[in-house]
């Protein structure tokens, strides 16, 4: 039982310090608006260029999560990962596609240092490119530390049968 304890004391100790490393400013995580757009800021850019996924992790909560809601005909499935695997996997095929990720709108529900960000998106390979696909990122968010950490995100596109409605592209 002690061997257990203090692995797991270790593991939460190199991924606290590992975070720690990664230096964000309070611009970037000072605000809800501010950590929100700094994700999309991360993960969006030319092809080519290498995006900083280990700063893209700092953003959440060391045991955050991260997930999307996809369609299949009429169907829908979840998937959801760590953030981690989600750096894994994605940041290379941003850099390879010059991705970019452009918010439509957003609305903040909070109460204390509980929130919840309603963000509409858009994405493109090349900044002008054409628009690939629109969706919505939910985010729950927590005030800690002096800044906004993402406690979880999940994600699902636009479809034909669910557009966007207007009053979300403010």
């Amino acid at each position: 039982m002690r061997k257990l304890l203090l692995t797991l004391l270790l593991g939460a100790t190199v991924t606290i310090a590992a975070q720690a490393q990664t230096k964000l400013t309070p611009a970037e995580v000072g605000t809800i608006e501010a950590i929100t757009a700094t994700g999309l800021k991360i993960i969006s850019g030319p092809k080519g260029q290498q995006r900083d996924m280990e700063k893209f992790k700092a953003l959440f909560l060391p045991e955050a999560q991260m997930g999307g809601v996809f369609y299949k005909g009429d169907s829908s499935f979840v998937r959801i990962t760590t953030v981690a695997k989600f750096a894994e996997r994605n940041g290379p095929a941003y850099t390879a596609l010059g991705f970019y990720e452009n918010v439509l709108g957003l609305r903040i529900e909070r109460f204390g240092n509980l929130a919840t960000a309603f963000q509409t998106y858009e994405t493109r390979y090349g900044k002008d490119g054409k628009v690939e696909a629109r969706g919505v990122n939910t985010y729950q968010l927590v005030y800690d530390k002096g800044r906004w950490w993402i406690a979880s995100l999940l994600f699902t596109p636009e479809t034909e049968k669910q557009p966007i409605p207007a009053a979300y592209l403010k």
